[in-house]
């Protein structure tokens, strides 16, 4: 799993840069008792999101066994890298034609700001958004070839939507420390505004590079193995 660790961080520091999400907390962190609020809204998007993650992990190694073990199929090494090379070429079909916009309508924030709904916030920003993930669903493909068990799938998936919540995280420690300052929610809007100017076109760099990246592994492997020396491969 400690293989395995290095590319996920990476992945989950580059997907956590959401606009919606941050762009929330910003909005969260004007209001009256802004920190609970701030801290529950956290909570849905790390409970939604992880609970997502392990379901899609779930699922997919159950349609694995079902439909190829089940049918006779070797669940093979080469089989996985081939499941890793179409999924190169889809995310870089998806990078390339990519529609960037620097406009988008604002989630609706509730009209009353108790913790449970803005929890219930978190929660269902994330899971409207979850289809669009696809950073995440690399990082999942990469957990469903480790072949962890149910415990190391769990607690991975948890690191990686710790990353993914660091962004509404800092703002709430900028809060905190610079709250008595006039400058802090100017400060917060304009890291709010960089976000929603610069994230998409990081978005756009990171699935292409996850696309080539999962096209030159699967390559790799498959040029070494075919020289006799199936072990070397980048991931």
């Amino acid at each position: 799993m400690s293989a395995l660790l290095p590319s996920l961080m990476a992945i989950a520091a580059l997907d956590s840069l959401n606009p919606s999400a941050i762009a929330l907390q910003v909005y969260l962190l004007g209001t009256t008792k802004p920190v609970p609020r701030s801290i529950a809204f956290v909570i849905g998007i790390f409970f939604a999101y992880w609970t997502s993650g392990l379901l899609a992990v779930l699922g997919l190694d159950r349609l694995i066994q079902t439909v190829i073990v089940n049918s006779g199929f070797s669940l093979s090494t080469p089989l996985f890298y081939i499941i890793q090379f179409l999924t190169g070429i889809i995310l870089l079909i998806v990078g390339v034609t990519l529609r960037i916009t620097t406009q988008s309508e604002p989630a609706k924030a509730p009209h009353k700001l108790n913790l449970a709904k803005t929890f219930l916030l978190g929660m269902s920003v994330t899971i409207l958004e979850f289809p669009t993930a696809l950073p995440y669903f690399a990082a999942i493909e990469q957990i469903v070839r480790a072949n962890l068990d149910l415990l190391s799938t769990m607690s991975i998936l948890a690191l990686y939507n710790l990353i993914f919540v660091l962004p509404p995280i800092t703002l709430i420690v900028i809060y905190l420390f610079f709250h008595r300052q006039s400058f802090a929610l100017t400060l917060l809007q304009r890291i709010n505004r960089y976000i929603a100017i610069y994230s998409p076109h990081i978005i756009r760099f990171l699935i292409l590079g996850l696309g080539i990246f999962f096209i030159a592994d699967s390559l790799v492997y498959c040029i070494a193995n075919a020289f006799g020396n199936p072990l070397i491969k980048l991931l």
